[in-house]
């Protein structure tokens, strides 16, 4: 099976119109909404009020047209084939990531390289990797995971290599969410609850470790329970978010009208968009925003679960999980239920690497319903020509 089989006669091409409508409400809500957070920190931070939503607008074309031609017109299955090629890069791409990536110096981190002139963060690129990789290996070793050498000693080793590369970047928040996606696909593949025991229990040591290491994560964490401590410090950005979303109410200040953006909010393009969001569309239409997202992992899920196939079912599961987990971490954060993170809400949060994978999430989800309907109508045109 060739990875690169493409099918290119776009009027017999049919797949899940849904999913794919879902996808454009949130694209253009996300433009909407990030043009109106970054247009006046773009302008007192660089002197262009359109910076931020013109790259946006690039890292969409780009994301589309890659997740468009590599994964839509091409065969998700042959993906499998190439399974172990992905996470061993995967992983080399992390440590070239350490060594020689692009320093953030208000992070002090080491979380992107340079590719063909775009800053691109590699965990990403992990996230894709590792689920391809989990979804193949459950798949190939159906009748091996009673043992724990050979049916999930394997997995867990690069699970536990990838988390711990990114932790030292330091990126903790990326490898907790990557091992909780991990642990999903591996007890929906089908993995030992004991054997699960034990990755659920190194994971919460390794936490520990990282968090007595950096006091500024317990700090984070502390903060949520009151968000009026240390309002110059860790409890700075969840308090301005929360006087974001109060002054929103039901019905909003109106779109562009929103003040906590003009610098009083930090990250209001990134990490903090929906508080913006919050601010000026209001409780209601947030709220319809945020059943758009879950209309979307409804549909996503129940895409892979038509697969003909444990690779495509556990692939597609793992995708849209990791989408949807992005946004139930990005919103708690906002709203004070979960310590400050740093992670992006999917389709409207400024950045191109998160982006680029969102689309690719949906690129080959649209791939598995392609194929989904496919074998749908060969059945039926098999039933009717009997």
């Amino acid at each position: 099976m060739q990875i690169f089989n493409f099918d290119l006669n776009i009027e017999e091409i049919q797949f899940d119109k849904k999913y794919l409508i879902a996808t454009g409400i949130l694209l253009v809500i996300g433009l909407i909404i990030l043009y109106s957070a970054s247009t006046y920190m773009a302008e007192a931070r660089y002197g262009e009020p359109y910076q931020f939503i013109v790259k946006q607008l690039v890292n969409i074309l780009i994301g589309g047209a890659l997740s468009s031609f590599i994964f839509f017109f091409t065969d998700y299955r042959g993906l499998e084939n190439y399974s172990k090629l992905f996470i061993g890069l995967a992983i080399l791409l992390l440590i070239w990531t350490k060594i020689y990536g692009e320093m953030n110096p208000g992070l002090r981190a080491s979380r992107w390289i340079m590719l063909f002139g775009f800053s691109f963060q590699t965990s990403e690129f992990v996230k894709l990797a590792l689920i391809i990789y989990l979804a193949s290996f459950y798949h190939r070793h159906r009748d091996r995971l009673d043992d724990f050498k050979t049916g999930f000693l394997p997995p867990l080793t690069l699970i536990g290599i990838s988390s711990l590369l990114i932790i030292i970047q330091p990126d903790y928040s990326t490898a907790a969410v990557l091992i909780m996606i991990s642990a999903i696909v591996m007890f929906i593949g089908g993995a030992k609850i004991k054997h699960m025991l034990v990755f659920l229990a190194s994971f919460v040591l390794v936490s520990i470790v990282a968090i007595l290491k950096a006091p500024y994560r317990m700090k984070r964490i502390t903060s949520i329970f009151n968000s009026n401590k240390d309002l110059e410090g860790a409890g700075y950005q969840l308090h301005q978010s929360l006087i974001s979303l109060g002054n929103g109410g039901l019905f909003g200040e109106g779109l562009g009208n929103g003040v906590q953006k003009e610098l009083f909010l930090p990250d209001c393009h990134t990490d903090f968009v929906f508080s913006v969001a919050g601010e000026e569309l209001g409780f209601i239409i947030s709220t319809g925003i945020l059943a758009t997202y879950v209309y979307l992992f409804w549909r996503g899920i129940k895409i892979s679960m038509r697969a003909d196939k444990i690779f495509g079912k556990l692939l597609g599961i793992g995708l849209n999980i990791s989408l949807f987990i992005y946004v139930l971490l990005n919103v708690g954060v906002v709203c004070g239920i979960l310590p400050v993170t740093g992670l992006p809400l999917p389709f409207i949060s400024y950045g191109g690497s998160a982006m680029l994978y969102t689309l690719i999430v949906i690129g080959i989800t649209l791939n598995i319903s392609k194929y989904n309907q496919e074998k749908k109508n060969y059945k039926r045109d098999y039933i009717i020509d009997g």
